[in-house]
């Protein structure tokens, strides 16, 4: 009976040491970053105004209030569906994200809005009516992690 008893606590004893090895070792594997996925874009520019929206102009797609005569300022985008998590894409409303290869329009910017299901690849930034049309191709798009 002495020998079951030792032999069920060198058992135990085996498993307790097996898991704190476990633990251990778990500690000092460093687990790989993820990776910071780039997009490469089409950037457009949009007006708070009907024919470019829906029938709520100043309402975006998230709920934000527009206000039109500082829309610019506002730093609000609209990305088209397949970038979006709703279809499938990487962006959720209220992301920030930054975009480099405009020149002056380089920045960060805030996901608010929802392009035209016909659109792809595409990032529509909002700006106040009056701003010179603009478009560029090849434009770097990131999620910006804020801490």
């Amino acid at each position: 009976m002495k020998k079951v008893i030792i032999t069920i606590i060198l058992i135990i004893a085996g498993l307790q040491i097996n898991q704190q090895f476990e633990q251990a070792f778990k500690q000092d594997v460093k687990q790989p970053e993820p990776k910071e996925r780039v997009y490469t874009i089409t950037v457009t520019m949009y007006n708070a105004v009907a024919g470019q929206c829906d029938s709520d102009p100043f309402t975006t797609a998230d709920g934000s209030k527009i206000n039109p005569e500082r829309a610019s300022e506002q730093k609000m985008v609209a990305l088209s569906r397949d970038l979006l998590k709703r279809f499938g894409g990487d962006f959720d409303y209220g992301d920030l994200v930054e975009i480099k290869g405009t020149g002056k329009k380089d920045g960060i910017y805030r996901v608010s809005d929802t392009m035209n299901k016909r659109i792809k690849g595409t990032m529509d930034i909002l700006e106040t009516e009056g701003t010179k049309l603009y478009k560029f191709e090849n434009i770097t798009l990131k999620k910006v992690c804020v801490s």
